[in-house]
């Protein structure tokens, strides 16, 4: 399966510039008090890294022992069940109204982990794949960890700059990812990749993906204890992976455009669950809010 050469390059600077400005954006939205929070409920922060680290990359690796999958296609889905901390997740928690001090927190603890522990987890998730531990982790610490500290840095030495600067950070990572998908769609549609992709893909890769999931947010929701905005939290937590990181693995390891493919599918469905999902859940926490003002009232 052959993409553009060309289409190729540009999409891989695309995918760098996206990361980096997605970290970015949230390194200048942190601040100390909500970089914290996470530590005051430290049962809830246990059950957390669990279920991103343990519990849903073996869901992937149960799913995939179900319903086999061609080996790349198979490979992205354990690559993004092992990124955790999407960025996004604050966000998606604000739109809904759910716990955000909690959110941001937990997002900042899960991106740590996630690019210390990835380069040590993926040999052992992808079976007979070879992965360059010391180059992952190197694409991790010079595209994700560095950004992330110079923006918190900057947060907190110069807060009134990361103010002005995080709405135009944030508003370029959204338009970055809009160009990734974009140039990657063109790529798909311009050459026999589409076809091929698309038959690989095909019904059980298509399940898969919506099982993974639907599943990853089944799992941090029930794991996420008798408060509903925790569960709500984790829910979105689990179910919104770090594609980030994700496509900083790949870039650093792989060739084959459908690992890709598999990553950037799984990315595009999540988007799509989550925005369903979050509309019902805005909706109950509206109608909730509601409820309470009018027995205050009365």
């Amino acid at each position: 399966m052959v993409m553009n050469p060309l289409l190729m390059e540009i999409g891989t600077y695309a995918i760098w510039f996206f990361v980096v400005t997605s970290i970015a954006a949230m390194g200048l939205n942190l601040t100390v008090r909500e970089i914290l929070a996470p530590w005051k409920k430290k049962w809830l922060l246990s059950i957390s890294l669990v279920a991103n680290f343990v519990v849903v990359p073996l869901f992937a690796i149960l799913i995939l022992s179900v319903i086999p999958l061609d080996i790349d296609l198979a490979i992205g889905l354990v690559i993004v069940a092992a990124a955790a901390g999407a960025p996004s997740l604050p966000k998606a928690m604000k739109i809904i109204g759910g716990n955000v001090a909690y959110a941001v927190g937990l997002t900042m603890v899960l991106i740590l982990i996630t690019i210390f522990t990835m380069p040590l987890m993926l040999p052992y998730l992808i079976e007979g794949v070879s992965v360059d531990q010391s180059g992952t982790a190197l694409y991790l610490v010079v595209f994700m960890l560095i950004p992330l500290i110079i923006t918190m840095a900057l947060r907190a030495q110069v807060p009134s700059v990361a103010e002005k600067l995080y709405p135009i950070i944030n508003r370029v990572s959204d338009l970055s990812i809009v160009v990734v998908l974009f140039i990657y769609t063109i790529g798909l549609f311009t050459s026999d990749f589409s076809v091929r992709a698309g038959t690989l893909l095909g019904l059980e890769g298509t399940l898969v993906a919506i099982l993974f999931i639907l599943g990853s947010f089944g799992i941090g929701y029930v794991l996420g204890g008798p408060e509903l905005r925790n569960r709500e939290v984790l829910a979105f937590g689990t179910g919104f992976r770090n594609v980030s990181a994700a496509l900083v693995v790949v870039s650093a390891n792989f060739e084959n455009p459908q690992i890709l493919f598999m990553v950037l599918v799984i990315a595009a469905f999540g988007i799509i669950f989550m925005m369903i999902l979050g509309g019902w859940l805005y909706r109950k926490n509206k109608r909730e809010r509601r409820l309470a003002h009018e027995e205050i009232i009365s």
